[in-house]
């Protein structure tokens, strides 16, 4: 079975932020910057894992990440 890997950038950042949602739960985030240090530590683990290309653009899929706060922080109350 081969692992999914999305066919585009919306794919991905979607695929992300579903991800962080789980973890954001599981790890106790309460903060806008623990949420960022997460958003960062979870791309850096999928680029070590090849879910990246080393030429793709990481600081604007953080962006976009990090930009989903409010969506995570209202699931917070």
């Amino acid at each position: 079975m081969t692992e999914h890997r999305p066919t585009n950038r919306e794919d991905s950042v979607q695929e992300l932020f579903e991800e962080l949602r789980g973890r954001v739960c599981a790890e106790g985030v309460g903060t806008y910057g623990e949420y960022r240090e997460l958003v960062q530590e979870l791309v850096q683990e999928r680029l070590g894992e090849g879910g990246f290309d080393v030429n793709e653009d990481l600081s604007t899929v953080e962006a976009d990440l990090e930009a989903r706060w409010p969506e995570i922080e209202a699931g917070l109350r």
